[in-house]
C-alpha cells in the first residue's frame, strides 16, 4: 500500500509521542465562531454601550460642573470669537455639542445670554465635538480599560468627598472600551454576505448623506455616527469615499437634533436652533461646491482612512464656523429681524 512518507519516517512515527495539546494562544478569536446573527447582535450591543456611555459621561460632567459651565458661558461671550472658542472648549470637554447647545439655549430663554452671544457659542460647539473622531482615528480606544479601572476604583475606594469625580473617568473609559468592542466586531461582520449586500445601498453620495443625517437624528448625536463611521472605514465596512458623505450627513443631522430639543424650551430657543440648522445647510453647500475639491490633495496625504474621516468632519465644521463668524456683522443685521426685543 502506498505511504506518503518515507519508510524510516513512517516507522519512527509509530513510536512518536502524542502531539502536545494546542496552546490557548493558538486558538482563533471567538468572533470567528459566531454566526452573522450573533455578530450583528454583538455589534448592536456594543453600539448601545457606546451610545449610553457617551450620554452618561456628558451627564456626569454636566452634573459636576454644570454651574461652572453656565458661569463660564456667561463671562466668556464678550465678542463673537470668544463665544465660539468657549463653545468649542465646552463641547470638547463634555464630548457633546447637544449638551452645550441645550444649556446655551436654556440660558438664552432665561435672558442670561443674548441670542447673538448664544449663537456664537453654538457655532463653536460644532467644532469642539470633532475631538472624538480624532481620538478614535488615532487609536486611543486602547486606553479604555485603563480609564475604566482608574475611574471605577476611584469611585469605590477614593476619598469620600472626591469619589464622584471617578464617575466621569469611568464613563470616559467605557466609551473607548465600547469602541474597541465595536472595532473587533465590525471586522468579521464586514465579510458576511448580508452586510456586503447592504453596503451596496450606500453606493452613492446622496444615499450616504441621507443615511448619516437620519442616523444622527435617530441616536441624537453626531459624535456617535462619526465615531462609528471611523471604525467602519477602518474595518472595511464602508468605502472611504462614501464614508465622507455619511459624515457630512451627520453634521447636517445634528442641526435637526437641536430643533427637536429646542421644542421643550421656548420660542427663543427654537429660533436659535433654526439659525444653527441654517448654518449646517450653508456648510453643506460650501462643502459640495468648494471644500470637497480643496481638501482632496490633503486627503491624498493621509494613508489612514479613519484620519481622512476625522479630517473631513473637522474641515466641514471649521469652514462653516469661520464663514459664519467672518460674516456675522452682516448676517446678524438680517437675522435680527427674527429676534425678540428682550433676547437681543
Amino acid at each position: 500500500m502506498y505511504c506518503p512518507y518515507p519508510a524510516s519516517q513512517h516507522a519512527s512515527s509509530s513510536h512518536a509521542p502524542p502531539a502536545a495539546p494546542h496552546s490557548i494562544l493558538d486558538t482563533p478569536p471567538p468572533f470567528l465562531y459566531l454566526t452573522s446573527v450573533d455578530l450583528f447582535f454583538t455589534a448592536i450591543a456594543a453600539i448601545m454601550l457606546y451610545l449610553h456611555s457617551l450620554r452618561d459621561f456628558a451627564r456626569e460632567v454636566t452634573q459636576l460642573g454644570g454651574s461652572h459651565l453656565r458661569h463660564f458661558l456667561q463671562r466668556a461671550t464678550s465678542n463673537r470669537f470668544a463665544g465660539a472658542l468657549t463653545g468649542a472648549v465646552s463641547a470638547a470637554i463634555v464630548q457633546s455639542s447637544s449638551v452645550v447647545n441645550f444649556i446655551t439655549m436654556g440660558l438664552t430663554e432665561q435672558k442670561v445670554l443674548s441670542m447673538r452671544a448664544a449663537w456664537t457659542v453654538m457655532i463653536g460647539a460644532n467644532v469642539g465635538t470633532t475631538l472624538t473622531a480624532w481620538l478614535i482615528a488615532h487609536k486611543f480606544t486602547g486606553l479604555g480599560p485603563i480609564f475604566v479601572s482608574v475611574g471605577g476604583l476611584w469611585s469605590l475606594f477614593g476619598p469620600r468627598g472626591w469619589r464622584t469625580y471617578g464617575h466621569p473617568i469611568f464613563h470616559f473609559g467605557l466609551i473607548f472600551l465600547a469602541l474597541s468592542l465595536i472595532s473587533s466586531t465590525l471586522l468579521p461582520l464586514a465579510q458576511t454576505p448580508e452586510v456586503l449586500a447592504w453596503r451596496d445601498t450606500l453606493s452613492t453620495p446622496l444615499r450616504a448623506l441621507i443615511f448619516g443625517a437620519l442616523l444622527t437624528m435617530l441616536v441624537q448625536s453626531s459624535s456617535v455616527v462619526v465615531g462609528l463611521t471611523v471604525l467602519s472605514v477602518a474595518s472595511g465596512l464602508i468605502d472611504p469615499a462614501i464614508s465622507i458623505w455619511v459624515v457630512v450627513g451627520a453634521n447636517l443631522g445634528t442641526g435637526w437634533v437641536a430643533l427637536f430639543t429646542s421644542s421643550a424650551l421656548g420660542p427663543i430657543a427654537r429660533r436659535l436652533s433654526i439659525f444653527n440648522a441654517g448654518l449646517d445647510l450653508c456648510g453643506l453647500v460650501l462643502f459640495v461646491t468648494v471644500l470637497q475639491f480643496a481638501i482632496r490633495p490633503l486627503l491624498a496625504l493621509m494613508p489612514e482612512p479613519g484620519l481622512q474621516v476625522a479630517f473631513v468632519h473637522s474641515a466641514f465644521n471649521l469652514s462653516a464656523a469661520v464663514m459664519a463668524l467672518a460674516l456675522m456683522p452682516w448676517i446678524w443685521r438680517y437675522l435680527e429681524r427674527f429676534v425678540p426685543e428682550e433676547a437681543r
